[in-house]
């Protein structure tokens, strides 16, 4: 586990915020969406990227003349007090994120592939991965899953390619969905899906430099959005908002339909093998990030004991949930309070950094 910074570079700060954002589309949220914004429901993906890149930019701002990371930044321009508060929240957003993200892939499990699994071993499976793999460091696991992303994407299009002949154009009326500004709020609202974007501020020593993290951000963060909106857009002109609304994993019911031929059919167990690895390592990301925080938030010299007891204590939290749709409402619900997060502190921070940079003008002055 090092912390040595200036390792990583645009591929791993790229494949950081890709996997954390784009992981989403697998579970249940896209039928919610659908549900909310209707046939525009291909724009919230552009919508949610636009916010999320923007606050990240802000961030970026700062830290040009603040030096350091999020932390840093944060307790200079707020004091310790404020700094803490951003990272007790920061620590709380991606310590809940993981919980629900180790229910909801659990639970996907079942559904798609092993039926008679008991729901606490396949909880158990997915924290024990998630812990193992957060021992190799996070800088191996950018890697390894950079190295994961072009097979990904080439199945990805490859998806929609061989779904031409379900898609209907007239499914996408009206264009403008439940109507222009209802979209926009709530791509808004849906805009906490970004929070994984804050992990490079967070990690900002371990990358080159903020050009290195503003590359990354604008990368993995705009080709997640293009290719979520993409899928969308295929899938409500495949199943229309009054079907797509009712499935509970929309990615997989697309995937259920390939059948070119006798040779090419059945090809969903290839993306429950995809959406396996990118759910290990969005839950493993979200769990070290907590992890990190915690770790700089109390001074502790390692996180490696934390590691087994926080891995047993999210795999509690994520059974109590009483079924699946509990947990997606569970999902919707945080992702707003992730929203708030996301849109609070880079302003926040922005606007005491030009109070205190317009005191220090009347000083001088």
């Amino acid at each position: 586990m090092s912390y040595e910074p200036g390792k990583m570079g645009v591929a791993e700060g790229m494949a950081l915020v890709f996997t954390t954002t784009f992981t989403p589309i697998f579970l249940s949220s896209p039928a919610v969406y659908v549900d909310q914004a209707a046939t525009a429901v291909w724009l919230l993906p552009l919508i949610t990227g636009f916010c999320g890149i923007a606050m990240i930019m802000v961030l970026l701002f700062l830290m040009q003349y603040v030096p350091g990371d999020l932390y840093a930044v944060s307790e200079r321009l707020l004091g310790k007090t404020g700094a803490r508060i951003i990272t007790l929240y920061l620590i709380a957003a991606f310590f809940i994120n993981t919980v629900l993200m180790l229910r909801q892939f659990a639970e996907n499990t079942l559904l798609t592939a092993i039926p008679a699994l008991d729901i606490t071993v396949a909880i158990g499976w997915y924290a024990l991965m998630a812990a193992i793999v957060i021992f190799v460091g996070i800088e191996p696991i950018a890697r390894a899953t950079y190295i994961v992303l072009p097979f990904g994407l080439t199945g990805f299009v490859f998806l929609l390619l061989f779904l031409y002949d379900k898609f209907d154009l007239h499914n996408l009326s009206p264009w403008l969905g439940t109507g222009l500004l209802p979209v926009f709020k709530t791509g808004i609202v849906a805009s906490g899906l970004g929070i994984g974007a804050f992990i490079l501020p967070v990690l900002a020593p371990a990358f080159q430099n903020l050009r290195t993290i503003r590359t990354a951000t604008l990368l993995g963060f705009g080709l997640s959005a293009v290719f979520r909106a993409i899928i969308l857009f295929v899938y409500t002109g495949i199943f229309s908002v009054a079907v797509g609304r009712e499935k509970v994993l929309p990615f997989f019911e697309m995937a259920r339909l390939i059948n070119v031929n006798r040779f090419i059919q059945r090809v969903e167990a290839f993306f429950i093998v995809l959406w396996v690895i990118f759910g290990i390592a969005t839950i493993a990301i979200s769990f070290y990030v907590a992890l990190y925080l915690l770790t700089r938030l109390f001074n502790l010299a390692s996180m490696r004991p934390l590691v087994w007891t926080l891995a047993i204590v999210a795999a509690q939290l994520a059974l109590l949930p009483s079924d699946v749709a509990t947990v997606i409402e569970l999902s919707v619900f945080a992702n707003s309070g992730l929203t708030a997060g996301l849109f609070a502190i880079p302003m926040i921070l922005l606007v005491v950094a030009l109070v205190k940079g317009r005191t220090t003008e009347n000083h001088v002055s």
